[in-house]
């Protein structure tokens, strides 16, 4: 099944900005963890807050989709 160009560049760009959301949100998500909650909690607590980024940006990108485009 063939795919509309407009949704495989969609998709690509929704991975791409999920992932560059999760970057930073990581990166303070380990130092916030790692300051204020105990130093073993630091990488564990900077992937959990990496991770919710990830999903709020994906989540916001389909409905944003959906929402113009339909399914």
């Amino acid at each position: 099944m063939s795919r509309d160009p407009l949704r495989q560049r969609f998709e690509t760009e929704r991975r791409r900005s999920a992932f560059l959301s999760f970057l930073p949100a990581a990166g303070i998500g380990i130092i916030v963890s790692d300051t204020w909650l105990s130093p073993w909690a630091g990488v564990p607590g900077g992937l959990a807050v990496g991770a919710m980024a990830y999903a709020l940006v994906w989540g916001y990108e389909s409905f944003m989709w959906r929402r113009h485009h339909g399914r």
